[in-house]
């Protein structure tokens, strides 16, 4: 009989060890769950920041794409404005000269005049 009290406090030793364990990884999962979702909450937060950032990513590139194709025909137009103001130049420095000749055939021819009426008021 003294075996079987022995036996029976050994196993009751047993089942309080078993559930204290038992209370103990119950608490464990407890924490590990709360753990889990606060972690899920991280992920889900995280994945909204790269969302966003995606967005803004995107936003960004086709802005600096649109910058790039206004910089793009900026230069050509900046470009075909030089290409003109030299033509210009080039057709003002032209007339310019054209201009001098003139006055010069207009001095000589006047003078030609000059002397032709001195010439004549002589005769």
């Amino acid at each position: 009989m003294e075996k079987f009290k022995e036996k029976l406090t050994q196993l009751r030793a047993e089942v309080e060890n078993a559930n204290a364990r038992a209370d103990e990884a119950e608490g464990k999962i407890k924490q590990l769950e709360a753990e889990q979702t606060q972690r899920e909450h991280e992920v889900s937060s995280l994945d909204s920041r790269v969302k966003l950032l995606q967005e803004q990513l995107d936003k960004a590139e086709s802005d600096f794409k649109e910058a790039s194709e206004n910089f793009r025909e900026a230069d050509l137009r900046a470009e075909q404005f030089e290409k003109k103001a030299i033509n210009l130049q080039q057709d003002l420095e032209a007339m310019e000269a054209k201009y001098e000749d003139m006055c010069k055939q207009y001095q000589a021819a006047k003078a030609e005049m000059d002397e032709l009426e001195q010439q004549l008021e002589g005769v």
